[in-house]
């Protein structure tokens, strides 16, 4: 004979999940991430103070890439700004000195960023005699003038005639 009656299933302890923590507090917990966030903090802080001091042409193409040792490093987009920023790392080195930033060497570099999109061509769409209709029709409504007797030229040669 069939049993009708099941057996009650056990239960289970019942948990709460974690709640969810931001990720900058992930990021901060696991020490060489955290480290590195410090590290990328205070280079965005030095690229402020650094584009302070330069003209804006410039400053727009220029970044810190290390500050560690006592030597600045900068990261140029073109070297041409490499070159200019050469020329300004005394007057830079002492700017940053006066605002408290002490460092013994300006390093200067190139860094070329990738285009990430292509350039492409346009193409230049000749225009046929049916194309160029509407205008020809416009020069046969115009009063005389050098306009009218632009496009008629325009309209005969463009027809072949």
């Amino acid at each position: 004979m069939f049993n009708s009656k099941v057996p009650p299933r056990p239960r289970l302890p019942v948990t709460k999940p974690l709640p969810a923590r931001p990720i900058a507090r992930v990021l901060e917990a696991e020490s060489g991430l955290s480290d590195w966030m410090s590290r990328h903090r205070q280079e965005v802080a030095l690229t402020r103070l650094v584009r302070k001091h330069l003209p804006r042409p410039i400053a727009e193409r220029v970044h810190v890439s290390d500050s560690r040792n006592g030597v600045l490093e900068l990261a140029a987009t073109a070297g041409a700004i490499a070159a200019t920023l050469r020329q300004r790392a005394p007057n830079l080195r002492a700017s940053l000195l006066r605002d408290g930033v002490d460092f013994t060497e300006v390093r200067i570099r190139v860094q070329v960023a990738a285009r990430p999109e292509m350039i492409t061509k346009n193409v230049v769409r000749q225009w046929d005699s049916a194309s160029a209709k509407p205008l020809f029709d416009l020069a046969d409504r115009l009063s005389e003038s050098p306009l009218k007797g632009a496009l008629a030229r325009w309209s005969r040669r463009a027809r072949g005639r």
